[in-house]
């Protein structure tokens, strides 16, 4: 163990010193290590069931916590937030299944999940692909959609 004494001794500029470059090396690290995603919206193809059907894609039908579920989409489009105001539709659970991948990456149904927050629905269906989200955006490239969106306000 450090006695008191023996930090004593170094020069205070010197600890302050050490101390910025240990927090500086801390958060490196935890960005490198960091397992967060994000994508603009012109880069997630926008999928269904169906679109999944006709891929080499499998998929398996679950129901998931809702707060399991990682968002990576960084924008919305405007549009879609006027239709979502109604949100009976997802209560009443008549919502197509949101698209999420083998490590829970949200590809497909950032407006449902926002509107399913909101009203505090545990546990949401979805379809979970057999692949990770890179793989995913690679393959469904002609199902991009460059729709003009905003930046969605933070909580």
């Amino acid at each position: 163990m450090f006695a008191y004494s023996n930090f004593s001794k170094i020069p205070r500029r010197e600890l302050l010193k050490r101390a910025l470059f240990l927090f500086f090396i801390i958060s490196f690290s935890s960005t490198l290590l960091s397992s967060e995603k994000y994508f603009d919206r012109n880069q997630l193809p926008q999928l269904s069931q169906e679109i999944l059907d006709d891929s080499q894609f499998s998929y398996t039908k679950e129901v998931v916590k809702a707060d399991s579920i990682t968002p990576v989409q960084t924008q919305r489009v405007r549009a879609f937030k006027l239709l979502a105001r109604d949100k009976s539709w997802l209560l009443e659970d008549r919502y197509n299944p949101l698209i999420i991948d083998i490590d829970n990456y949200l590809i497909d149904g950032h407006h449902r999940l926002d509107g399913i927050k909101e009203l505090g629905i545990k546990e949401v269906r979805v379809l979970r692909v057999n692949a990770t989200i890179e793989e995913v955006i690679e393959a469904f490239d002609e199902y991009r959609d460059f729709t003009p969106t905003y930046e969605p306000e933070k909580d």
